[in-house]
């Protein structure tokens, strides 16, 4: 194995804050590292600083020399924005190589895009088109590490797997990747690293397997450090008592003594084992019990939403019934009406109260336990106004609480009572998370629609929230793209396919659909270009595969193309496509 990265003792601070202190690192070539820690440890900082974009306070980053290293951001470069999907990628390689295009369209294909998305804007695709794209982006230059912020954040499950996919069996470098979802890093990662205490603490395990080494270190760990405690508390006493005598007796010998043991616990002290700090906040719920035999009934159904012109029935529901206890994980691509099925039954729920509904969905026959009280959390956490301050958020959301209680909640969940007037527009995503997971502990719902809540959460925090859900028994319907938090909270699954609303058994049945999907689609990709590049003039040996690879896709699009009905060939492409594997031919020649 090579060395690609190393670091050695780096300190870096940022705005007076220490991020990390003596922090060390070895990445090698095999390495396909998950790098896991809580919000705030400074995990996009640390890429930032193994790709070179920020300098060391202290301590040395040396990369191998002629090191290629590309790092896929959370966010897509606006420069790219007006560039077709194409361009955007070919771009980067065109100055270099001759088969840029070729190239380029071969790496969309592979990552789930058409022919017809090619000439799309950048502007016009969607969050997961994008990362797409800064996958395909990175691996075409065919660097020796990509560092990976967050890619999967805001992506469905369908995405995921691609992703998944894509990293087994397409990328050959090694990568540094950021994610909280547990069941991606177990499936794609070799390596964890945990950012905690301003440094790194590293097994060659993936994530959940690194975790519960991580527990029992930290168990060995804080027993080591009492039994060290325990020595040291014996041996202040034996040095105490020793001073005591000599200074009582006189006696130089009880004295020196006493001095020799002080030095021996200096060294101890200085020595003692380092047992982790935590995370200062711990997501926590509380809910009421209800006695209903059912929380909701929803039977004969269209679930959808108003259109400017028509109403638009996403999937249609036979019967649906939530009862207490029941967590229900609702699963369903992207569109299908997930959400929609959500903001139908809050909208129910909030016109019983007397209250008009947040979203234009088709109106429907929903039943609701008149014990049912609702909390509801979106995902994109629109129910705080953004002109609201951190207090008043809690206030208004919290009518039977007092000013005192509030307060005492707020600095419980982590906020300062510096910030309590800051507004709710200036909180970051995980900021705003935490907020209204604190207003629904204070009101105790007894019935919780989640929508997607894991997305601002780190991996610790979803870890908590899971832990809670199941301690409460708390009734919800919730979803989500991560599946290690379905699998771990459900113990019902509903599923929307082919326009319907059914109970499976668990989730594997969705994802052994998507896994068909993806399979399907991989089975029927042929490379091709839309704009196939002129042949080279210089075509040497390192070239000859590139340009048979060209040939066969080229004669595959024409024998397709041929076997159709006449009315449906493109006679007008074949003399182009013929003449282009002749030439491809003489190259070769």
């Amino acid at each position: 194995m090579e060395t690609l990265i190393s670091c050695s003792k780096v300190k870096y601070s940022i705005d007076a804050r220490l991020l990390f202190d003596e922090l060390s690192v070895t990445i090698s070539d095999k390495d396909r590292i998950a790098l896991v820690g809580y919000n705030g440890a400074g995990k996009t900082h640390l890429l930032k600083l193994l790709a070179g974009h920020y300098k060391p306070d202290d301590g040395l980053i040396e990369h191998v020399r002629g090191l290629k290293l590309e790092m896929v951001s959370q966010f897509i470069d606006e420069s790219l924005l007006a560039m077709t999907l194409l361009d955007s990628i070919s771009q980067k390689i065109r100055s270099v190589d001759e088969f840029a295009d070729y190239k380029a369209s071969k790496a969309l294909y592979e990552l789930g895009f058409t022919e017809a998305d090619f000439s799309l804007p950048v502007s016009a695709l969607s969050g997961g088109q994008k990362t797409k794209l800064m996958f395909a982006m990175a691996a075409i230059v065919e660097p020796d590490i990509i560092l990976f912020d967050e890619p999967s954040n805001h992506l469905d499950a369908g995405t995921m797997k691609l992703f998944e996919h894509y990293l087994n069996a397409r990328l050959k470098c090694a990568f540094i990747i950021v994610s909280h979802d547990r069941d991606f890093l177990d499936q794609v990662t070799n390596q964890t690293l945990f950012l905690r205490d301003r440094q790194l603490t590293g097994f060659a395990l993936p994530f959940s397997a690194a975790f519960a080494a991580l527990r029992e270190k930290d168990a060995a760990d804080a027993e080591r450090l009492r039994a060290e405690e325990k020595n040291i508390s014996r041996l202040k006493e034996s040095s105490k008592r020793l001073a005591e005598w000599g200074k009582n007796y006189d006696n130089e010998k009880f004295a020196r003594k006493a001095k020799s043991i002080e030095k021996r616990v200096e060294k101890l002290e200085k020595a003692k084992t380092r047992v982790t700090a935590g995370e200062t906040y711990q997501l926590t719920l509380d809910s009421d019990q209800i006695k209903s035999k059912n929380i909701l009934q929803i039977e004969k159904q269209h679930i959808g939403y108003l259109g400017a012109e028509r109403d638009n029935s996403l999937f249609f529901i036979e019967q649906l019934y939530i009862r207490p206890g029941d967590r229900i994980a609702l699963l369903g691509n992207n569109g299908a009406g997930k959400s929609t099925l959500l903001h139908t039954i809050v909208t129910a729920y909030a016109q019983r109260q007397g209250q008009g509904g947040t979203h234009r969905v088709i109106p429907a026959d929903v039943t609701l336990s008149p014990q049912c009280s609702l909390g509801f959390l979106d995902q994109e956490l629109s129910t705080l106004p953004l002109s609201q301050t951190i207090f008043d958020a809690v206030r208004d959301n919290a009518p039977d609480v007092d000013d005192v209680t509030c307060k005492k909640a707020l600095i419980a969940a982590g906020f300062e009572y510096a910030e309590f007037s800051k507004r709710i527009s200036l909180l970051s995503g995980g900021e705003r998370s935490r907020l209204l997971f604190l207003i629904l502990k204070i009101n105790k719902p007894n019935f919780l629609i989640l929508d997607e809540p894991t997305n601002h959460l780190d991996i610790f925090g979803k870890i908590d929230l899971e832990t809670e859900l199941i301690r409460n028994q708390i009734t919800m319907l919730v979803t989500s793209h991560d599946r290690a938090f379905i699998d771990n909270v459900a113990n019902r699954f509903i599923m929307i396919s082919d326009a319907k609303l059914e109970e499976v058994s668990s989730s594997q049945a969705y994802y052994d659909s998507i896994d068909k999907d993806i399979a399907t689609a991989a089975a029927q990709v042929k490379f091709s270009s839309t704009r196939t590049p002129e042949p080279p003039t210089n075509a040497n040996l390192s070239s000859e595969e590139m340009i048979l690879d060209m040939i066969i896709q080229l004669e595959n699009k024409l024998a397709d193309d041929l076997s159709r009905k006449p009315k449906h060939q493109k006679p007008h492409k074949h003399a182009q496509w013929r003449n282009e594997i002749k030439n491809l031919y003489a190259k070769l020649n």
